[in-house]
């Protein structure tokens, strides 16, 4: 019996050691160009703002093709809103943070990899003079990213954070990242 348990015991270190050597763990920093609409057709009012945001993701993919994230991103710059007819707009959209969750694929071309995800983000956007929101909704995007080398690497994505009552943020993010 005891043979049997050390030889069940080396089986399982064996099946550890190779799922650990298949993970990928991996972090980006980027700068994300937002867009932040506000459309409230009750009242007349549609607006579009340009603030823009840091992001940062941390990842990892317990095997190829599966991803696990964690997002976290915060205001850098606000925006002024722009609105077609509407003078009671004189506000700003800022956002204040994003957190969230994802579960996605990724598909390696060479040095290239094509990637998605989808998960629940957690939003806080001030519209300074029109009032503010912090709510969780569906997230999702996709993208592209570039492998130069063993560790380093380069992103772009599109992501859709939050969609709903007349609230719209989406962007554009350009990274940076290292696997670990």
């Amino acid at each position: 019996m005891n043979k049997l348990s050390s030889i069940t015991a080396l089986a399982s270190l064996c099946l550890a050691s190779l799922g650990a050597q298949a993970q990928t763990v991996y972090g980006e920093l980027g700068y994300a160009a937002m867009s932040a609409r506000l459309n409230v057709p009750l009242l007349g009012i549609s607006a579009k703002a340009s603030p823009s945001m840091g992001r940062a993701v941390i990842g990892v993919s317990p095997f190829a093709g599966l991803t696990f994230e964690g997002l976290a991103a915060g205001h850098l710059a606000d925006d002024r809103f722009r609105s077609s007819g509407s003078e009671i707009l004189n506000g700003r959209a800022k956002i204040n943070q994003i957190l969230g969750l994802y579960v996605g694929g990724r598909f390696g071309l060479g040095p290239v990899e094509l990637y998605g995800r989808i998960g629940q983000a957690r939003s806080e956007l001030q519209f300074k003079g029109l009032g503010s929101t912090h709510d969780s909704d569906v997230s999702y995007g996709g993208g592209l990213r570039l492998i130069p080398g063993k560790h380093l690497t380069f992103s772009a994505d599109y992501m859709n954070y939050y969609n709903k009552g007349g609230a719209r943020l989406e962007g554009y993010t350009l990274s940076v990242g290292y696997r670990f």
